[in-house]
């Protein structure tokens, strides 16, 4: 369901992956986008074709970077996606990363920087605060399996690490700094490179983190292979963006075909 209202919107990790693909369909549907970009010339394309782009330099543990890829037209963002991923490289018999707590030491910094604004006053805060739509990832549930048999070895021996990162990083929103704001945590299945095929493709299954671990049947939980990358910014952008996502909100999103 979309809205006619245009909203804004802060993007991380958004040079590549699904978080360029998020920013690339956000500028279409007409919505003004912040990002933070170490290599801003990566961005060169789409800076020229889309005015309502605005690329801010700096690093995700930058805060003063961050600070200002929130803030637009004197205003903290609608809304605020952190697609940030790590690049790993083969270690041994698994994988392994040169950055291993990308995700989590971003998200925090994040935060940080909001609070900042919050405490200085400078600029506008939306009414409850902005909205965070965070990438996770399948396999760390604690809810039960969500991903096939087959997938589990890949996913809890060869991806331990950023699957740690992506794990730290959803326990400072449900329990640390995160723990009072308005997020969707998306967790997609395997993300593989390749065309849309529509949100009628993609199954949905949800988690809502509380207190004591709740028995799901299997056949309430999306389980697959693989998603397409272009279908995971697009059900960010239609759900979240476009539409209204405060049903998401607090909630864990399993997407995959």
């Amino acid at each position: 369901m979309s809205t006619s209202t245009q909203k804004t919107v802060a993007i991380f990790g958004a040079t590549g992956g699904t978080g360029l693909a998020s920013l690339k369909l956000a500028l279409k549907a007409g919505n003004s986008v912040n990002v933070l970009a170490r290599t801003p010339s990566k961005l060169a394309d789409l800076s020229s074709q889309y005015p309502n782009l605005h690329i801010i330099q700096g690093d995700i543990r930058d805060v003063s970077a961050i600070k200002s890829t929130l803030t637009l037209n004197n205003r903290v963002v609608d809304i605020i996606v952190s697609a940030i991923g790590m690049t790993i490289e083969l270690a041994g018999l698994g994988f392994s990363s040169k950055d291993p707590t990308i995700c989590a030491d971003g998200t925090k910094t994040i935060l940080s920087a909001l609070s900042q604004l919050e405490v200085e006053k400078s600029v506008q805060i939306p009414s409850g605060g902005p909205e965070f739509v965070l990438l996770s990832t399948t396999g760390i549930s604690e809810r039960g399996r969500d991903i096939p048999f087959a997938m589990m070895p890949m996913y809890h021996w060869m991806l331990s690490v950023p699957h740690k990162d992506k794990k730290q990083m959803e326990d400072l929103m449900i329990h640390g700094e995160g723990k009072t704001r308005k997020w969707v945590m998306i967790r997609p299945s395997f993300l593989w490179d390749g065309e849309s095929k529509g949100l009628q493709k993609i199954r949905v299954s949800t988690e809502t983190p509380g207190a004591l671990p709740e028995k799901r049947k299997s056949e309430d939980v999306a389980v697959g292979y693989v998603i397409h990358r272009e279908d995971v910014a697009l059900w960010i952008v239609e759900e979240c963006v476009k539409g209204d996502g405060s049903k998401w909100h607090g909630k864990m999103v399993t997407l995959t075909y």
